[in-house]
């Protein structure tokens, strides 16, 4: 595994009520007043009080309020589909460790394969086999997780009625890279990138806060466009560049793994299940870049479900996207063909139908050098700088973190045949065309595709 490294205001005081005026001074006798000796002086005017300013309160102390958990982490189980066993295996992996003092750990899941509803549910500690969690809400069994507003409302209700100081959603559902992810399937929806991109902001709107690690536990979802679109909707994003296993995240050792960090540099064993509560309440830091890291570690020991995984700071992509659209401009500038760059293309790592990233840029740079090789070394250290950990078995040798699109024909069309992988039937999802993806539209690698691929 390859680890890359309000000014307080012034409070306003009111001035005190004005001084009352003084009463004139009395005058002095002076030479020829008669004066009596011995005789009762009239008494001189009564002095005029001030007025009786009135006693302030005394102060009250403000009322303490609770400290926030360190963590609250949402899995969004959209299991409306054929991995509901599996999904309610992972949820039932997280309930190992339950809430703790220092985490909160909730659910949305969908039960509808089953003729169930789609509950929220706080997750409890509970080692025996099933879910035995409260239901904290029954959402119905026509609520549809497939819409980008759902989304939006869960990750709400998480953040509102949870506080944190740190919020992590991990996506959990069939995954297709650009093409979107969360198969409702009885409610024959889907969310384009740019539906998940929408429910984020949405949830940002309502709350007022950023996600801090966003998790795909779902196929291919490591993915330069996906990366490129999100920018600004989490700091961290945690996914495979790959289809992944059945069982997908461990999730007693996801939650459990994540090395903590308070200024030294320490790597923890990720397999000793609930190591994140422990940490928690040895005040030790799990900051969001050790919960991403910590959840590469943890793919490290389960190779044969996930082979690949890589954390990217999103907060990074704009220079990688900046690199890649001069990579493609050096290529369209060259006079290269399609046959100069068939055997790059044939060489590159590949991931289902997509190619990996860095790995194409880097052969490319190695077959053609000049500007062309400059601009690859642009690629490799943005992405060295984005990607803050990646694993790979040695099934793929040549994994950087981020799948890209290298097929120039597929995705292109306006409505096909959904392309991803392990459905349950193969439905015309709502899949947006590559070429009105966010990415291709604000880079030029669609161009460079149509040239060479």
């Amino acid at each position: 595994m390859t680890l890359s490294s309000v000014s307080q205001a012034r409070p306003f005081v009111a001035a005190s009520a004005a001084r009352a005026s003084a009463p004139a001074a009395e005058q002095a006798p002076v030479a020829g007043d008669s004066v009596v000796l011995n005789q009762q002086q009239p008494a001189p005017p009564a002095q005029p009080q001030p007025p009786t300013q009135p006693t302030p309160p005394a102060q009250q102390p403000p009322a303490q309020q609770p400290e926030l958990k360190e963590w609250t982490v949402l899995v969004y189980s959209v299991s409306d589909n054929n991995l509901y066993s599996y999904m309610q295996s992972d949820l039932d992996e997280a309930e190992r460790i339950g809430s703790t003092n220092e985490m909160n750990l909730l659910t949305e899941t969908s039960h509808q394969p089953r003729g169930g509803s789609v509950v929220r549910m706080k997750l409890e500690t509970d080692n025996t086999p099933g879910l035995k969690s409260p239901v904290l809400q029954d959402l119905g069994k026509k609520y549809d997780m497939g819409q980008s507003k759902s989304l939006s409302e869960s990750i709400a209700w998480a953040q509102k009625e949870f506080p944190s100081k740190h919020f992590m959603v991990i996506l959990s559902d069939h995954g297709g890279g650009w093409q979107g992810a969360n198969q409702s399937e009885s409610n024959n929806s889907w969310m384009n990138i740019s539906d998940i991109e929408a429910g984020l902001k949405g949830a940002q709107e309502l709350t007022g806060k950023k996600v801090d690690v966003l998790g795909f536990d779902e196929c291919l979802m490591a993915s330069t466009e996906v990366a490129h679109a999100l920018q600004g909707c989490a700091d961290f994003m945690v996914a495979s560049e790959e289809v992944e296993g059945g069982a997908g995240w461990q999730y007693d050792e996801a939650l459990g793994g994540a090395k903590s960090s308070n200024g030294n540099s320490r790597v923890l064993n990720p397999k000793l299940l609930n190591y994140a509560a422990t940490a928690l309440r040895a005040r030790d830091t799990i900051t969001p870049e050790s919960m991403a890291k910590g959840i590469v570690q943890m793919a490290e020991g389960h190779q044969r479900d996930l082979g690949v995984m890589s954390a990217i700071n999103l907060n990074k992509m704009g220079a990688v996207s900046a690199a890649v659209d001069n990579f493609a401009g050096a290529v369209l500038d060259s006079n290269l063909t399609k046959t100069d760059f068939a055997p790059v293309a044939q060489q590159t790592q590949k991931f289902y139908r997509f190619g990996d990233l860095g790995h194409f840029t880097e052969l490319a740079g190695q077959k053609f050098g000049g500007k062309i090789a400059e601009a690859a070394d642009q690629v490799k250290a943005a992405m060295g700088e984005a990607v803050v950990a990646e694993q790979h078995s040695t099934k793929y040798p040549n994994a950087k973190g981020l799948n890209i699109e290298l097929n120039r024909q597929a995705g292109f069309a306006d409505n096909g045949p959904s392309d991803i992988p392990n459905m349950s039937k193969d439905t015309r999802v709502n899949t947006t065309p590559y070429k009105d993806q966010k990415f291709a539209q604000e880079t030029r690698w669609d161009e460079m595709l149509r040239k060479v691929r």
